[in-house]
């Protein structure tokens, strides 16, 4: 539960210091600049279904999300061709990748890239911005999609945030379920 919360933490700032450096981005101003990441082809992915509910289609280009006991919504997402679960959490700006997922997709940023500051339950942290090639949530699909990589240790789960929920045509809460359109 303490990990939960910090985790929380950690999005919250996350979400009030990467607005700025998203909207400059989207303005042409970069600082740093986030280069593509190209991750390898999966190999294989142990399966971690256990702990995780399956997306359901919803129609066409739609997934609904059912909440877990913990009101989270679970889901197996696939990016730059790689499996990998979330937490979709529209109160996150960005996606964000623990550090040791995003090493398991292929992507490993330099000291020098953990630019953006955050602060967290653990104290001061920093993450690395990066941009991914695709993320795929069943049939829907977002390309170049800007997201942040934490340090080790920081951050316990992925969090599938508003920079790919954004692109979306719309999302709403019904029922206890999540709704995505694209």
């Amino acid at each position: 539960m303490l990990r939960l919360a910090a985790s929380v933490v950690f999005i919250a700032v996350a979400t009030v210091i990467a607005v700025p450096m998203l909207d400059r981005s989207a303005n042409g101003v970069t600082s740093p600049p986030a280069q593509p990441i190209h991750a390898q082809r999966p190999t294989a992915s142990p399966p971690q279904q256990a702990e995780q509910r399956k997306a359901k289609p919803a129609g066409r280009r739609s997934i609904a999300l059912k909440a877990d006991r913990s009101g989270h919504f679970s889901v197996e997402t696939v990016i730059n061709g790689r499996r990998l679960p979330m937490i979709a959490d529209t109160g996150a700006t960005s996606v964000v990748l623990t550090a040791e997922d995003a090493r398991r997709i292929g992507i490993r940023p330099k000291e020098r890239d953990f630019t953006v500051r955050m602060r967290t339950a653990n104290g001061e942290t920093t993450a690395a911005p990066v941009v991914l090639d695709e993320i795929r949530v069943g049939a829907i699909r977002v390309r170049n999609v800007h997201a942040l990589v934490a340090r080790p240790d920081a951050l316990h789960v992925n969090l599938l945030g508003m920079s790919f929920i954004g692109e979306l045509k719309r999302f709403e809460m019904r029922g206890g379920e999540l709704i995505l359109v694209q």
